[in-house]
């Protein structure tokens, strides 16, 4: 019965030991980024017990920054680094990773951990719970960017602008037939670099309705085109929507777009309807909004860069099925867009003693596991031993007593 109990209180006293440790993944960087520097991101690990192996995914907006250098354990790029430190010497509960990036251009750029990341404590080997946040950071514009916030065609339909468009003046009028919900508005900046965005004419009303169109400069100047929309302050009727001309087969690889009712139509071998991205849809990852000019009609794409090949449009066929469509800007083909999966294989040497400890991991939790079951049979039998013994105790000695 001693040694029984002897040897489940140093199981007891052993398991009391073994508890989940938690790691926090974090992230730096410099300040005062200009677009043109090269910049520091720090990825920083803390722990409440050592930190040995670690193995996680990072990823960052490639139309905004570009990776330059890092330690060895650091390996991809085009927004997607693999960071695989493996065999590493113990750190005391925090670890940094400095990794060189260099500014592409002003915004916001996003750094963070995708995936389930992987920290192990240095002392059992036993995989930690981890939590990460992304970061954000503002990149200013480069000290020599354009301030060239001025637009070199404005124009509206249905209506007229009065007075005729110019670059320096920003207040128009245009007076359009009651009913009108929406103007088609073709705004164009002079600079190729700078973006434009449009607000308040999403549901026009009857009377007077404010519509900006806003050019932001690749240095962050904004010039505001203010147009005082008078629904219902013109006699003539809304135009009907009218089908998209039919394009002769010899022509099936050209496209254009032209105006339709309160939208635009791409044509080509087959047409599309370009509708503005509902609520709660959002482009993939590392495609942002801007706008695009075909046959003289500025239409809303997504793209990655101003100077890609082929952007993203939000459509609609000819079924009536909404959603993105992937048009190439150099071949003028529509397909529709499938999301690219990306399939990491790891056969490198680290990768093979990483799934050698992760097996061993395992092997150990179900040793564990078996110590504990026995554990509890042995406490069990000694408990019904120790009944046994008294019962046997207690009915020796009534024996004992009726002899006397």
């Amino acid at each position: 019965m001693f040694f029984i109990a002897v040897f489940v209180c140093i199981i007891t006293a052993k398991s009391s030991q073994v508890y989940a440790a938690s790691a926090n993944i974090s992230f730096t960087a410099d300040e005062d980024v200009e677009a043109g520097m090269e910049f520091t991101v720090t990825l920083s690990i803390t722990a409440d017990v050592s930190i040995g192996d670690f193995e996680g995914y990072l990823t960052y907006d490639t139309d905004m920054a570009e990776y330059v250098s890092g330690p060895a354990c650091i390996t991809g790029g085009d927004g997607y680094l693999k960071i695989s430190d493996i065999n590493a010497s113990p750190s005391n509960q925090i670890r940094n990773y400095v990794m060189i990036f260099r500014a592409l251009k002003r915004g916001m750029c996003q750094f963070r951990i995708t995936g389930v990341p992987v920290v192990y404590a240095y002392e059992n080997g036993n995989a930690m719970s981890v939590l990460s946040e992304p970061y954000t950071m503002q990149i200013a514009a480069a000290s020599d960017a354009s301030d060239n916030a001025l637009a070199s065609a404005l124009r509206v339909s249905p209506g007229t602008l009065v007075p005729e468009f110019s670059p320096e003046i920003t207040e128009y009028e245009v007076a359009v037939a009651a009913g009108t919900k929406r103007l088609v508005i073709s705004a164009v900046p002079e600079d190729i670099r700078a973006s434009v965005s449009i607000a308040g004419n999403e549901e026009l009303l009857d009377g007077e309705n404010h519509v900006n169109i806003t050019i932001t400069a690749e240095n962050g100047s904004v010039r505001i085109y203010h147009i005082l929309a008078i629904v219902g302050g013109s006699d003539t009727p809304v135009p009907e929507a009218t089908p998209a001309p039919e394009v002769p087969e010899e022509k099936d690889a050209a496209f254009y777009v032209e105006a339709d009712g309160d939208g635009f139509v791409l044509g080509g071998r087959y047409s599309y309807r370009i509708e503005e991205l509902p609520d709660g849809e959002t482009p993939p990852d590392g495609y942002h909004k801007d706008y695009l000019l075909i046959s003289g009609e500025t239409i809303t794409a997504y793209m990655t860069a101003k100077d890609s090949d082929a952007c993203l449009l939000w459509l609609v066929n000819e079924a009536g099925e909404k959603g993105w469509y992937r048009f190439d800007r150099n071949e003028y083909t529509v397909q529709k867009y499938a999301p690219e999966v990306i399939v990491v294989t790891d056969t490198s040497e680290a990768k093979q003693k990483l799934d050698e400890l992760l097996l061993k991991t395992k092997e150990y939790e179900r040793n564990k596991n078996r110590m504990s079951i026995l554990v509890g049979v042995l406490g069990a039998a000694a408990i019904l031993l120790g009944v046994l013994c008294i019962r046997l105790f207690v009915r020796s000695r009534g024996a004992w007593e009726d002899d006397f």
